[in-house]
C-alpha cells in the first residue's frame, strides 16, 4: 500500500564505518542507514501521493469562504509529506559528507561544501523521478559532484581573473614608473641645453 510502512531492506543493514577526523554531529550520520532501491521507491511514492492529495484539496477550497476542516486535512497531507521528504533527506546526508570530502581545498572549506552539498541535496528529492528506474543516492551523488566541480571550476576562474588583474595593475604601476624616468630624464635634458644656451648668450 502506498500509506504503508517503509519495507524492511532486502539485505541485512551493515553498520558504516565512521570516517576519522570527524566532528561527532556529522559522525553521526553514518548510523543512519542508507536506503535500499526498493525504500526509496516507496518513500517517493508515498510522498508524491500525499503532494497530489494535497494539491487536489487544495483545489477545492474556497478562497472566500475556507472550510477549517478541509483546510487541517491539506496542512496535515503537506506535512507528513516534508517528514517523508525529511525521511528520504536523513539517509542521504553521508554521501553529502564523502562528496564534499573531495573537493576539499585552499578555497573551500569542508563545512562550506557539505553546506553546498545540503542544499543540491534538498533540490535533489524536490526534482527527482523514481519512475525512471534510477536509484535516488545514484542521482544525488551526481548532482553534487556536478555541483562542486562547477563550483570549483568558478573559483578558479575567479582567482585567475584576479592574478590577472593583479598583475596587469603592477604593470601598468610599473609603465607608470618608467614614463616617469623617462619624463624626468628630459626634463633634466632640456635643463641642461637652456643653461648651455644661456651660457652661449
Amino acid at each position: 500500500a502506498i500509506l504503508g510502512p517503509t519495507p524492511p531492506s532486502e539485505t541485512p543493514v551493515k553498520k558504516a564505518r565512521r570516517p576519522a577526523g570527524l566532528p561527532s554531529y556529522l559522525a553521526s550520520l553514518y548510523e543512519v542507514p542508507l536506503l535500499s532501491r526498493r525504500q526509496e521507491g516507496h518513500l517517493f511514492r508515498k510522498m508524491n501521493y500525499l503532494k497530489h492529495k494535497a494539491a487536489m484539496l487544495l483545489a477545492e477550497l474556497d478562497p472566500a469562504r475556507p472550510a477549517a476542516r478541509l483546510m487541517n486535512r491539506i496542512e496535515k497531507l503537506y506535512e507528513e509529506s516534508v517528514a517523508i521528504k525529511n525521511e528520504i533527506f536523513r539517509a542521504n546526508l553521508r554521501p553529502v559528507v564523502s562528496v564534499a570530502k573531495r573537493y576539499v581545498g585552499a578555497t573551500r572549506s569542508l563545512y562550506d561544501l557539505i553546506s553546498d552539498g545540503n542544499m543540491t541535496l534538498i533540490r535533489a528529492v524536490e526534482k527527482f523521478d523514481f519512475a525512471r528506474g534510477n536509484k535516488f543516492s545514484t542521482y544525488a551523488t551526481w548532482a553534487m559532484i556536478k555541483n562542486h566541480a562547477r563550483s570549483a571550476a568558478d573559483d578558479s576562474r575567479q582567482r585567475q581573473r584576479f592574478r590577472n588583474g593583479y598583475d596587469e595593475m603592477l604593470m601598468d604601476t610599473k609603465d607608470q614608473r618608467s614614463n616617469e624616468h623617462r619624463q624626468e630624464a628630459a626634463h633634466l635634458q632640456r635643463e641642461q641645453q637652456v643653461e648651455s644656451f644661456l651660457s652661449r648668450l
